[in-house]
């Protein structure tokens, strides 16, 4: 069995992962919301009125229940059906917020919104047949909306139809040359499909447009360094937490292309500033342990998964790696603690017990240890290491056979 190293997993070998994230935009105009009151009313109209108040605070309960209010005061209010079946969406009530956005397209058919937002809804299932005839409905009522357009290319490129994605996202950039969510799109799936210059193209138009929209710095930062442009790379980088200081993604790649140029005093003050800007983003404090690690600073590098741990208790690979640098550093009782808890988190995870046999051994436990290196071979059995595992089982339980 090989030895648990500390997975101390580099920015650049995951590069297409994170690009691929939260991979398309897909918006219905619903989540705007707002729409015009329709309802001649006047308690509707109050209550119409509130939950709008109540939305653009952020209170999406209290609109929810306001709008409900205005429909039941006057059930033809198709705006109020409308915005209430946004909130339900936006609540996690995707049956109601069908439901109230289909009364609302029959007190009103020709509401291309209201199409949109059904196409939307019916992505979010996957029925990605019924989402695109919803779109195709917005686009005959109103051939120049754009979110229609944008939101049929999501469709397609849900069901890997990437030529067609393209095209839907062109059209939109047609009627809107400014719409950074098609050229977001198009910078993405460009990507995917191995055109690197065609997707630059597009981040860089999204620049142009919007000079101070970080995230477009960010993936020409992941592009860049992608290729190995270090210096280019880090410039985008640094953009990108300019403006937002607490892009913690950002920080933690600036930080690991500072690592790679061996510029370490950097490499630590972005990984330190990822973590301050996301407690959580456990990348951060898994390559800041691994930077400590290449400087010889056992503690501070231990110190890292300490706290990540803390950040995630229940991930048993955390542990494992705090039991391999406390081994390294010859403090085996401690390791041994950080193993069996991770073994307690995943009982079926062959390095922390391979790492808790080894520490046993070097105490001198030659019959735990034995048990824990064929509990490893019992999870790894087509590990090409385990000849001389069995070996050394051998080896150990002769040893434990002298000692009695």
């Amino acid at each position: 069995m090989q030895k648990s190293r500390v997975n101390f997993k580099g920015w650049v070998g995951s590069i297409r992962v994170v690009i691929l994230v939260g991979f398309f935009y897909f918006v219905p105009d619903s989540q705007i919301l707002f729409a015009a009151s329709g309802t001649e009313n006047p308690k509707a109209s109050k209550f119409f009125q509130n939950g709008q108040y109540y939305m653009k605070r952020g209170r999406v309960a209290m609109a929810l229940r306001e709008w409900t209010n205005a429909l039941k005061a006057d059930p033809q209010f198709g705006d109020a059906a409308y915005d209430l079946g946004g909130a339900c969406f936006l609540m996690g009530k995707l049956e109601l917020a069908e439901k109230y956005w289909l009364l609302a397209a029959k007190l009103d058919q020709k509401n291309h919104k209201v199409w949109d937002s059904l196409g939307f809804l019916h992505t979010q299932k996957g029925d990605f047949d019924k989402a695109l005839k919803y779109v195709a409905k917005a686009i005959k009522i109103s051939p120049k909306y754009v979110n229609a357009y944008i939101n049929r290319g999501f469709i397609y490129a849900s069901v890997r139809q990437v030529d067609l994605a393209i095209e839907a996202w062109k059209e939109a950039l047609k009627l809107d040359s400014k719409n950074i969510k098609a050229r977001e799109n198009l910078a993405r799936i460009y990507l995917t499909i191995g055109k690197e210059d065609a997707s630059i193209k597009e981040w860089n138009k999204i620049v142009e447009i919007d000079s101070k929209y970080a995230f477009a710095h960010y993936n020409l930062g992941l592009i860049e360094g992608g290729r190995r442009n270090l210096e280019k790379a880090i410039g985008h980088y640094s953009k990108s937490v300019a403006l937002e200081p607490k892009f913690a993604a950002a920080h933690n790649n600036l930080a690991f292309l500072y690592s790679v140029d061996k510029n370490f005093k950097k490499a630590e003050k972005h990984y330190l500033l990822a973590i301050e800007g996301n407690k959580k983003y456990s990348k951060a404090y898994t390559n800041l342990a691994a930077l400590y690690d290449q400087l010889k600073k056992p503690e501070k590098s231990i110190l890292q998964l300490k706290k990540l741990a803390i950040q995630t208790p229940k991930d048993p690979v955390v542990r494992n790696n705090i039991g391999f640098l406390l081994s390294q550093s010859s403090k085996l009782d401690e390791a041994i603690k950080w193993y069996e808890e991770s073994i307690k988190l995943w009982d079926k995870y062959p390095n922390a017990y391979y790492n808790l046999a080894e520490a046993l051994e070097k105490k001198g436990k030659y019959a735990e240890a034995v048990v824990n290196f064929e509990m490893c071979i019992k999870l790894a059995p087509k590990s090409p290491r385990n000849a001389k595992t069995l070996e050394r089982i051998k080896r150990l339980s002769k040893a434990e056979g002298k000692s009695e």
